[in-house]
């Protein structure tokens, strides 16, 4: 009878080994959650741009290029649209790039497809730099150095629809060099450059020309003889603040006239186009040349604004320049972190280190925090800036290989 009771209860035992196996099994064959990332970086590296995404910005983290999407080294555009990822690294009057727009899913996790989902070559070399989003089926592709278009495109097509003319708006030849513009209330703000070349700009006013999104039809031309050229395409960007403000910059462009053609009427400065106009602000402007920390020659690359009125740069101080031969613009560190104060109208340089040329334009806000990409004497990454306390970190807090260009938000 023993016996009969063990022969019995083998089967049962064997059934409950087995269900605990599979069980312990299945766990295991289960898939480990993914972190989900929040953020998009671009920076150089061996005559290309490696754009990866990383979780967040936390002290201690480290970025890696192991995964990146790669382009050739031009003036890049990376921008975030719907849940898409749009990348093309752009030729502005002859240096580096392609004319090719791509546009890369963005999945549940914040990763970027492997591949491109969409492409657009834009027809005839019209040396597209920047790109303005209107809505899911309308952006604009601004041009340099071509014949005075602005391409208007369908995103999710990625299909051209139309050209507007803005050559009839050009001083001294046929393209008046459109900027980095905005779209506010149905509005496409796009600044006119009138530009010569890269580092050389006409001596007129400021001009943004305003072209309503519904018909895009050029509705007028503004201008301010207080500012030379406004929003310098790969260089500066404009900014809106909480109350719905537009602020549009000189950049390097107009400092550099004043620096090395002084008396030639060539002015740097921030203008305002105020909530629910579409005039410059008369009471509004600031010079980045007179602020404290600045100097003649200086401007701020691409902004961030912070909230509060604040805006945040990188400002050029060319009395940091050591060597001015220096070509690779990883020598010279005179490239200082930067705060704008619009309702005061006051500046100030922050307690960061200085950064080199080529990483002076990834600025993100990320809670109370600003944080910069930087290639500084201290090491290669993001430095934390807090807004909160007026702290600032002197090593960075999030390590890359190479010098942040630019980054951009996931969510």
């Amino acid at each position: 009878m023993k016996t009969n009771k063990f022969l019995w209860a083998l089967p049962c035992l064997t059934m409950l080994f087995a269900a605990t196996f599979s069980s312990c099994s299945e766990n295991n064959d289960e898939p480990e959650p993914q972190s989900k990332h929040h953020f998009l970086m671009a920076a150089q590296s061996d005559n290309s741009f490696f754009i990866t995404s990383f979780e967040n910005f936390n002290e201690g983290t480290s970025v890696t290029y192991g995964k990146a999407i790669t382009l050739p080294t031009g003036h890049l555009f990376m921008e975030k649209h719907g849940k898409y990822v749009y990348l093309q690294s752009g030729s502005m009057y002859g240096y580096g790039g392609e004319q090719t727009l791509y546009k890369y899913e963005v999945d549940a996790n914040g990763k970027l497809s492997t591949r491109s989902v969409g492409k657009l070559s834009f027809p005839g070399s019209p040396n597209v730099v920047e790109i303005v989003f209107a809505s899911d089926t309308k952006a604009y592709a601004v041009t340099c150095a071509s014949r005075g278009q602005l391409i208007v495109f369908n995103p999710t097509t990625m299909s051209v629809t139309k050209e507007i003319d803005l050559s009839p708006y050009a001083e001294e030849d046929n393209d008046p060099d459109g900027g980095n513009g905005i779209v506010r209330d149905g509005k496409l703000f796009l600044p006119l450059n009138q530009a010569k070349s890269m580092k050389e700009i006409l001596a007129t006013p400021a001009q943004v020309a305003v072209i309503d999104v519904a018909t895009d039809k050029v509705e007028k031309v503004i201008k301010d003889d207080r500012a030379t050229s406004l929003g310098m395409i790969g260089h500066t960007t404009p900014v809106m603040d909480e109350a719905g403000n537009i602020y549009f910059h000189t950049g390097p462009r107009a400092a550099m006239m004043c620096q090395f053609m002084p008396g030639k009427g060539y002015k740097d400065g921030l203008l305002r186009i105020k909530k629910g106009e579409t005039e410059f602000d008369k009471e509004f402007y600031m010079s980045l040349q007179t602020t404290e920390g600045a100097e003649v020659g200086s401007y701020g690359m691409s902004m961030a604004y912070g909230g509060n009125g604040k805006i945040y740069t990188f400002l050029y101080k060319p009395s940091l320049v050591k060597d001015p031969n220096d070509q690779t613009y990883i020598v010279n560190k005179c490239y200082v972190p930067y705060e704008i104060d619009v309702n005061k109208k006051t500046g100030r340089i922050l307690p960061l280190p200085a950064s080199c040329g080529w990483a002076s334009n990834a600025i993100i806000k990320v809670g109370s925090s600003i944080y910069f990409g930087e290639h500084t004497d201290s090491g290669i990454g993001f430095y934390r800036y807090d807004m909160a306390t007026g702290i600032g970190s002197m090593q960075p807090s999030v390590k890359t290989p190479t010098g942040a260009y630019k980054v951009i938000s996931m969510d």
